[in-house]
């Protein structure tokens, strides 16, 4: 309200001013019309019009301000290179064990490109780290920054939804930037000298145009960039596609370069138990040892539990002796069976001393029951109370899940 009154007083004041004017020349006799013909006359008696051009509204109440305003805001990334325009350039890319601190320069297999090793421990990770050798022909400090992503084998991780099947390994990863003597002695030495088919490298580009005397690296106009990366136990094996690109400061990107390296299939698991004990056991009434869920440290007595540590799929094999109980003519005098998981259907039968494989298969990292039977016909004479035998495990590699449609 104060603005309005503040406003009409100006205008007021403008208003009497004019006023004053007019009437002082009235006051000198002067003529401020026109003369009949619409024309202003000359000489003394000649008015002077004077013209003020005053247009305004008032202000009202719905002019006053709210406290959050909007507005859009647009931008374009910059196409613009410096040099020609140019787009920086991955020349070489590899991958070893261990964080890139280590400074390795190593896999776990003489064979080109790098192949890693799963741990084979329960929760136990493989530790990598990426690595490229980049350059930007405006500069090395034109390089804003150096990514690199892992991607899954086309395979399924777990039997519910399509983890793994091809998807990025955890999150894209930004590298470092080594140190002029750190990136020489990485890849100049460790890599071209103990590992020298580790790398891959973009065309017409080789270790003598990196590391000469007076190549790129020595004169700092190409850097060594790493990141660490990780891989779960559990990952499943196969083939993992990396691929890594640089940007630079205006937003050009170079092309990526891309390679696999290899998790070699490891098959393990792990067993919570030491012995099998079917207590009092009657003729031909099957006794069944009942496993859990429940992870015992340190093994103990029945429950038992079993679980997938390595980064296949496995199937079990099975194999039990007759624990001193023999045959009546050519048939046993013990029947055995055995299943993980507690579904009627998966219970395999078998005799001493054969192999059985069991029906269910553990999918990557999983933890199950263990169940064992025993069905006696014959307690031969002179043996016993006590009968006491081995039973072995053993695993082979089952098939990946397939991903789904």
């Amino acid at each position: 309200m104060k603005k309005i009154i503040f406003f009409y007083v100006v205008v007021l004041g403008l208003f009497l001013s004019l006023t004053a004017v007019c009437f002082a020349q009235v006051a000198e006799g002067r003529d401020l019309g026109p003369d009949k013909s619409g024309s202003v006359q000359a000489g003394e008696n000649a008015s002077s019009t004077i013209v003020w051009p005053v247009s305004f509204a008032p202000l009202t109440d719905s002019a006053t301000s709210t406290d959050t305003q909007t507005a859009s805001t647009i931008m374009t990334a910059s196409t613009g290179g410096g040099l020609a325009n140019a787009a920086p350039i991955v020349k070489a890319k590899w991958e070893m064990k261990d964080g890139y601190a280590a400074m390795s320069g190593a896999d776990d297999n003489p064979e080109a490109g790098a192949q890693f090793n799963p741990s084979g421990a329960y929760r136990v990770d493989k530790n990598i780290s990426l690595c490229a050798v980049a350059t930007d022909p405006d500069g090395l400090a034109d390089i804003n920054a150096v990514y690199g992503d892992v991607y899954y084998p086309d395979v399924a991780v777990h039997q519910a939804g399509d983890s793994g099947c091809g998807k990025i390994v955890g999150t894209e990863c930004s590298m470092v930037k080594l140190a002029k003597a750190d990136g020489l002695s990485l890849f100049c030495d460790k890599v071209r000298n103990q590992n020298t088919n580790l790398p891959v490298f973009s065309a017409q580009y080789n270790y003598d145009d990196i590391c000469k005397a007076d190549g790129q690296l020595q004169k700092e106009t190409a850097a060594v960039f790493c990141c660490d990366k990780s891989l779960s136990y559990e990952d499943p094996s196969g083939n993992y596609e990396v691929k890594v690109f640089t940007q630079d400061k205006s937003g050009m990107s170079s092309s990526p370069l891309e390679n696999i390296f290899t998790y070699e299939p490891v098959i393990s698991f792990d067993i919570d138990f030491s012995t099998i004990d079917y207590g009092n056991v009657k003729l031909n009434i099957r006794k069944v040892v009942s496993g859990d869920l429940i992870w015992n440290v340190p093994r103990g007595t029945n429950g038992a539990t079993v679980r997938n540590t390595g980064n296949t799929r496995v199937k079990v094999n099975v194999l039990q002796d007759d624990i001193g109980l023999g045959k009546t003519g050519t048939a046993w005098n013990v029947a055995w069976g055995a299943r993980i998981g507690n579904a009627e259907a998966d219970w395999a039968n078998y005799s001493p001393n054969n192999w059985v494989l069991l029906k269910k298969s553990l999918d990557l990292s999983e933890t199950n029951e263990m169940d064992f039977s025993a069905d006696i016909s014959k307690f031969p004479a002179g043996t016993g109370p006590d009968y006491h035998g081995t039973i072995t495990l053993r695993g082979e590699a089952d098939d990946h899940l397939p991903c789904p449609d």
